[in-house]
């Protein structure tokens, strides 16, 4: 074959390739075919062409050549993997992670990635494939607060409480743990036909506390204790915690994560609560107009 044209980008060079006459295969070397296959996808990506990146990652999966070594078999599965999320294919994107979840049970990154995968996800598969490796690992935290967020989002509070209070006692030192616990006990006291509801509500508060004293006094953390009082219709209170959100000064951007800023969330809320104060208060000077 010819010199192949450049494919409009000036890292892509011109490869000559020459095809054996009697095994019919490119004498190109493996390293240089690995090179031009990842300065590819680089540009793929950079031009947010995501639907041809994840094509041209499966495509690669089919090459004998590059499959032959491990290491570069596991970069080809994860650069698979990362192209399913940027072209939003979660279908694909479950499946290439529900394998590195199996083989790599302890690893952090992989449950983060999973969890990022199944908020995008239409269907609830995940759900069985959890169930299933609980009894595998029940001592693994990150397992035990996904089925926890499963059954709360299920309307299943009993069982997502049962989950969270042995990861709880697992690891005492993480905060999103009573964070969960208490707006599940919040949850329970909101709903109609629960009983014993001033106990309900004393234990969220309780681990809500619990919550605050681990991750400290901040936007973030006075945010969500004012959101369980609005909820719980504690309105006073909600409004205090409200306040001295707003006096916080917002999270900044980490390399972690982007920077996070309730200001407008929290002024939101507190205009639907005066909103509601205003019309209350309407109400009574009506009626008692009317009596007069």
């Amino acid at each position: 074959m010819r010199p192949s044209e450049n494919c409009g980008d000036p890292r892509v060079r011109t490869w000559k390739i020459m095809v054996l006459p009697s095994l019919g295969q490119p004498d190109v070397p493996l390293e240089d075919q690995w090179e031009l296959f990842t300065t590819l996808c680089h540009i793929l990506h950079e031009q947010k062409r995501f639907e041809e990146l994840e094509r041209m990652t499966f495509s690669a999966l089919g090459s004998k050549e590059f499959m032959r070594d491990k290491e570069r078999a596991r970069e080809m599965e994860f650069m698979c993997l990362l192209a399913c999320i940027y072209n939003d294919s979660s279908y694909f994107a479950y499946n290439i992670m529900r394998e590195l979840v199996i083989k790599n049970p302890e690893s952090n990154r992989c449950w983060n990635l999973l969890n990022l995968i199944i908020s995008k996800a239409d269907d609830f598969r995940h759900n069985r494939f959890l169930l299933r490796l609980t009894h595998k690992h029940p001592d693994l935290v990150a397992l035990g607060l996904l089925n926890g967020h499963n059954c709360l989002v299920a309307g299943t509070y009993k069982y997502s409480l049962a989950e969270y209070t042995q990861v709880f006692k697992q690891d005492k030192s993480n905060p999103i743990i009573p964070l969960m616990l208490g707006l599940t006990f919040t949850h329970m006291a909101c709903q109609k036909f629960s009983g014993k509801k001033h106990s309900l509500v004393v234990q969220a508060l309780a681990f809500l506390n619990t919550y605050v004293e681990m991750r400290g006094e901040c936007q973030e953390s006075m945010y969500n204790l004012g959101r369980a009082h609005h909820q719980l219709n504690l309105l006073p209170q909600a409004v205090h915690y409200y306040k001295l959100a707003l006096e916080c000064p917002p999270a900044e951007e980490t390399p972690d994560g982007p920077r996070l800023d309730l200001s407008r969330e929290i002024a939101f809320n507190l205009a639907l609560i005066y909103q509601w104060k205003s019309k209350c208060s309407q109400d009574v000077h009506s009626r008692s107009d009317i009596v007069s």
